[in-house]
């Protein structure tokens, strides 16, 4: 039997217990909530939400680090939602993360996609004059799909409105994601530009839980931002990037910003609220189950919102169940889906989702995250669900009434 010797200074316990509530692991009941709660623990492998924090506890930093589970966790935070000391397991991973040590088990995904966001902007290592050359060839196929040709995809325009920064997967593999943003900013009738300096909204930076290096990343956007004059900066249907870049932009770089900041669901509501759109609630015709981000919704508080701009596209929204702030993750958070070795381990923490939507007895499925969608639609192929899974504001692009 391996015998562990127990550290009262080890490095992830003297990054802790700096304030009441988040990171207090020392006052840890052992009451076994957190564990009861994880999507991933009755599954084969994963993390165990309680033996991470009496790891953390007992200075068992090596033991931690070589048990896998810190890069496993999905960041969630459906462990702790009740938790009764209000431990926060988001906080206590990422600062596990960020040790020296947990370097060496690092996905090199994620290695390899922090260092092109720092020097490139983008995590899949898209350079400017390839950002350039994608919106300008997208742009040409736009003008035509539209037949006007005032209507382009633009970049770079100082003064616009609107700066949307897409997520990386409308930068390479889901073209017709951004182009169907276009459709909707067309219809908006406002000034809108891109910005080739930044052209990714995720932060891998909050995934490794290094603070300095997502306070580059948010920089490189905020600076782009600010030197275009954008009024307001869209961001893309991502829940992390909307986690790091909406609720905590201020906090991590220091001071306000000289614009507002709004994600893509919540801007088109907007523009059919006040009538400047309108969407087809026909659109389907059938029942519809939405899934709550866990980043959007229990860390950011947005759930009415994509439900809202649903029920101007469909005929019926049915709750998976739980949802909202206890709702199931989707088993593709916390930079495990950026693992592309992880499919495997994602079939089986995403399970309790594929029987959530299996019992919903829905044919439509809708989430406000494209990572959201990404793995939604593996589970559905995996787990044979015969359900089509779409993005909320895409599915607003197909119910845009034109004329």
């Amino acid at each position: 039997m391996n015998e562990a010797t127990l550290i009262n200074d080890a490095p992830l316990l003297s990054g802790l217990n700096k304030h009441q509530t988040g990171d207090n692991i020392s006052e840890c009941l052992t009451c076994g909530v957190c564990s009861s709660r994880c999507s991933w623990y009755d599954g084969e492998g994963g993390p165990v939400p309680r033996q991470i924090v009496r790891m953390a506890q007992l200075g068992l930093d090596d033991l931690l680090i070589e048990s896998g589970m810190l890069w496993d966790c999905m960041l969630c935070n459906r462990c702790t939602e009740e938790c009764p000391v209000g431990i926060n397991m988001d906080q206590v991973v990422r600062q596990a993360r960020s040790l020296q040590a947990a370097d060496k088990i690092m996905p090199e995904d994620l290695k390899a996609g922090v260092k092109n966001r720092l020097d490139l902007g983008d995590v899949n290592g898209l350079t400017q004059e390839e950002f350039v050359e994608t919106i300008e060839w997208l742009s040409e196929e736009f003008t035509d799909e539209v037949g006007d040709p005032d209507a382009v995809i633009p970049y770079d325009q100082k003064g616009a409105r609107f700066l949307y920064l897409p997520n990386p997967r409308e930068l390479g593999i889901n073209l017709m994601h951004l182009t169907a943003m276009a459709r909707l900013f067309y219809s908006f009738k406002e000034p809108w530009t891109m910005s080739s300096r930044h052209t990714d909204v995720t932060n891998w930076g909050y995934f490794i839980g290094n603070d300095d290096i997502s306070r580059k990343m948010a920089l490189q956007i905020v600076e782009a931002t600010e030197d275009l004059e954008a009024e307001t900066l869209v961001l893309s249907e991502c829940g992390h990037g909307y986690f790091v870049l909406k609720t905590l932009l201020e906090k991590l770089i220091g001071r306000k910003t000289k614009f507002n900041v709004v994600a893509m669901p919540e801007l088109t509501l907007d523009m059919v609220e006040k009538g400047i759109i309108k969407l087809n609630p026909a659109t389907l015709d059938e029942p519809v189950a939405y899934h709550d981000p866990c980043n959007l919704g229990r860390k950011s508080g947005v759930y009415d919102i994509p439900r809202k701009l649903l029920a101007f596209c469909c005929k019926e929204i049915v709750e998976l169940t739980p949802n909202r702030e206890h709702g199931v993750c989707c088993g593709g958070g916390g930079g495990i889906l950026q693992d592309s070795s992880s499919h495997k381990r994602r079939m089986i923490s995403g399970k309790p989702k594929a029987d959530q939507i299996r019992a919903a007895s829905v044919k439509h499925l809708v989430t406000a995250c494209l990572s959201c969608d990404r793995q939604l639609g593996e589970l559905v192929k995996h787990y044979d669900l015969g359900v089509q899974v779409h993005t909320v504001v895409s599915l607003a692009v197909e119910a845009l009434v034109t004329n």
